[in-house]
């Protein structure tokens, strides 16, 4: 006789289950349960509530702070009415109301005078060079407070300039003589892709308190890093023409290199601006901040009109360029007779990649639809100004060729241009070489490091990628993918413009915006496929990151995002 197989029995709490996975399960639910009545799960949860509070409490601390307000040493005199006072009534009274702010009044005249600004389009000086001092001095009383000026100069003559000491000059980006050259785009050494996902996915937010910052006092609508292999250097620009500088790591060449980490963050806690240094030489929104490749110089562009360049030597923020209006007294600026009164601004600035990498060199984008090219070697000039179309262009982007530029804006068209055509001596309107209707306006768009796609930001909810455009002719039907992707930003929010990181990854280019999604993240796509690679969440992003670019350091991903409350976030 075969012997039977003993049958298993699963028993617990006098309970028989057919299987011990139902028995474990079985289990389970009495530990959450017992865990439950004893109270452990609310007491986890109200003190991971409570540090995470803590830590963004110490992320939104972190970064500019303003100065205590003294209270006025005598009291002001109390107000009175003219009836109390007893004065006759003027008789001039409120007859109704225009709308935006404007009021009819009746009863009598009321004399007023409109100030005359103190210099042109309301800029911080006459256009002479900003020193340290007076750049951090224009912030106001408000951000500035004992040992800010100093601590601003020190960064500014010591600590960056030991930075710029230690970048590496990018040779390859340069030509000896003064005729046009193609760029030749940086290739990572490290990151390839198949190992490009792998260093995507280790970028991190978690760490609130040494992620984030408030660098600017006002919405941020411009950002860019100092192209130092060694060190993070993240630069903001807001709607005020503040400049905020945030050195992430507090280096500093004059401490130890036998200084510990701990140490380090302890001197970091211990700062008064933790390594943010805040600068005024705009008035007007700074639309545009670029480095050049060697660190030397950093260019902003504003809607005053005016582009300044900080000189790591020199110590200035020197007006490299700016529009006026016919005066005669602007005769002998470069900019005499551009700026067309309030409607007109600078949109955007685009180094000139084709006659160096030092700056000397940039595009200039308008409100009123032209874009200009400004050389500044030798005497400087205006090579051309050039109506591109009826309505303001958003952005301007040169192929690596340096042939063709795309331009995209409120004309609800993307535009490439042969940028051997402009400033024709027969003056006649250029044409563009292909073009592609989005239907909305586009926010931006942007050649790629190779110049084989561009990335086309749209208020028609969408992010455009175009395969050899420069190559195309006449009417572009369609991209050759069109991504879904929520744009609407609104109008307390700086808009989305996606940008290319600088460098490829074994042939593959990626490109970086923002979202509107929840929690707030920050999204990475491949330029190939097209595919989403990672979104960057994490208790650092707290608000949605409307202006974001890469680190240009092409062994390393750095990822940099600036919201509207002025904080900048860092993903490394």
């Amino acid at each position: 006789d075969k012997e039977e197989t003993p049958v298993k029995i699963f028993t617990f709490n006098g309970v028989v289950y057919q299987t011990y996975q139902e028995m474990v399960d079985a289990k389970r639910k009495r530990n959450l349960e017992a865990l439950r009545s004893s109270g452990l799960l609310d007491a986890k949860a109200a003190i991971h509530s409570s540090v995470m509070d803590q830590k963004r409490a110490a992320a939104t601390a972190r970064g500019l702070k303003r100065s205590k307000e003294e209270a006025p040493a005598t009291n002001l005199p109390r107000r009175k009415s003219s009836r109390l006072a007893g004065e006759s009534a003027s008789g001039i009274y409120v007859e109704s109301e225009l709308g935006n702010g404007r009021v009819s009044i009746a009863g009598g005249t009321i004399e007023y005078e409109e100030p005359e600004p103190a210099f042109f389009k309301n800029r911080v000086n006459d256009g002479s060079d900003l020193s340290i001092s007076e750049a951090v001095e224009l912030t106001g009383s408000k951000w500035t407070k004992e040992g800010t000026v100093a601590s601003a100069e020190q960064f500014m003559t010591r600590t960056l300039s030991d930075i710029v000491n230690r970048t590496a000059v990018t040779t390859s980006r340069r030509k000896p003589q003064g005729s046009p050259t193609t760029v030749v785009n940086a290739i990572s050494t490290t990151i390839t892709s198949n190992n490009l996902q792998s260093h995507l996915d280790a970028l991190s937010l978690d760490d609130a308190e040494t992620c984030v910052a408030k660098v600017t006092p006002e919405r941020i609508y411009s950002v860019t890093c100092h192209p130092s292999p060694h060190h993070i250097i993240a630069c903001a620009g807001d709607k005020k023409g503040h400049v905020g500088i945030w050195n992430v790591d507090q280096y500093n060449p004059n401490v130890s290199a036998n200084t510990t980490a701990e140490e380090g963050r302890e001197n970091a806690m211990k700062s008064t601006n933790d390594g943010v240094h805040l600068f005024k030489p705009h008035s007007g929104a700074v639309s545009s901040m670029i480095w050049n490749a060697s660190g030397t110089t950093l260019l902003s562009a504003s809607y005053d009109g005016s582009v300044r360049a900080f000189d790591a030597s020199k110590q200035v923020f020197e007006e490299v360029f700016a529009t006026y209006d016919d005066d005669e007294q602007y005769k002998n600026k470069i900019g005499y007779n551009l700026d067309n009164g309030y409607k007109s601004w600078v949109q955007c600035m685009e180094l000139d990649h084709r006659y160096g990498s030092d700056g000397k060199c940039f595009f200039l984008s308008t409100s009123e639809g032209s874009v200009m090219h400004v050389d500044l070697r030798s005497n400087g000039k205006l090579t051309f100004d050039q109506t591109l179309s009826e309505k303001k262009i958003n952005s301007v982007s040169l192929h690596p060729d340096g042939n063709v530029m795309a331009t995209a804006g409120l004309s609800t068209i993307v535009q490439l241009w042969d940028v051997r055509q402009m400033g024709a001596s027969d003056k006649k309107a250029p044409k563009p070489l292909a073009w592609q209707h989005s239907g909305k306006s586009i926010n931006s768009a942007f050649f790629s490091p190779t110049g084989k796609r561009i990335v086309a930001t749209t208020m028609s909810n969408t992010l455009d990628i175009f395969e050899d455009a420069h190559l195309a002719s006449g009417l572009i039907k369609a991209p050759k993918k069109r991504i879904k992707h929520d744009n609407m930003t609104g109008r307390w929010l700086s808009t989305f413009m996606a940008r290319w990181h600088p460098a490829t990854f074994s042939g593959e280019e990626i490109f970086i915006v923002g979202s509107m999604q929840q929690p707030r993240t920050i999204e990475v796509f491949a330029g190939s496929s097209c595919n989403l690679m990672l979104q960057i969440r994490g208790d650092a992003l707290t608000a949605v990151a409307s202006r974001c670019c890469f680190h240009p350091n092409a062994d390393k991903l750095v990822v940099v995002g600036g919201n509207s409350s002025g904080r900048v976030t860092v993903a490394r």
